[in-house]
């Protein structure tokens, strides 16, 4: 039986998706509304986030938004990073049909995951080590992922 953690905060849920970054070995995939400035616009994420990346040739950090202009106005962290290394973060956006989902959730590698029901409110629950839950999740994400496209908002301008 996994050990399935349960939170109701904005703190609590940055620091369980930094520990899932920081366990992360080849891959990791989210889903939300927006690059999330909760979990994401801050140093110590970008920095696991980007120590994850230059790993391997092989690692992966996959985001399907529905947008990121909200995140590119406020200048989020993660979108430099994801500029730099093109190769290995992915920032795609949700097509029209799939613009009414609300859930968030965080995947890492088959066992790692953190879920919000609403992506308006940090709290969920999350697991270390729950490959059945990360599957069913995965599903979803790839499903997502195969109809989503690049998002143009955060290309890099070679001017």
């Amino acid at each position: 039986m996994p050990d399935i953690i349960q939170f109701d905060s904005r703190d609590e849920a940055r620091t369980l998706a930094l520990e899932l970054c920081q366990q992360a070995q080849r891959e990791i995939c989210f889903f939300g509304n927006r690059l999330d400035p909760v979990l994401f616009d801050n140093n110590e994420f970008v920095d696991a986030l980007s120590d994850f990346a230059r790993r391997s040739k092989h690692t992966q950090v996959k985001f399907v938004v529905h947008d990121t202009r909200q995140n590119t106005a406020d200048g989020h962290l993660l979108i430099p990073l994801a500029q730099r290394l093109t190769s290995h973060i992915h920032i795609h956006k949700t097509p029209e049909k799939h613009q009414n989902l609300t859930q968030m959730f965080m995947l890492v590698d088959q066992n790692g995951y953190l879920y919000c029901p609403s992506h308006t409110r940090h709290r969920g629950r999350t697991s270390f080590d729950d490959a059945l839950e990360v599957r069913r999740l995965r599903k979803t994400f790839d499903n997502l992922w195969d109809h989503s496209t690049p998002d143009s908002n955060i290309r890099r301008l070679g001017i």
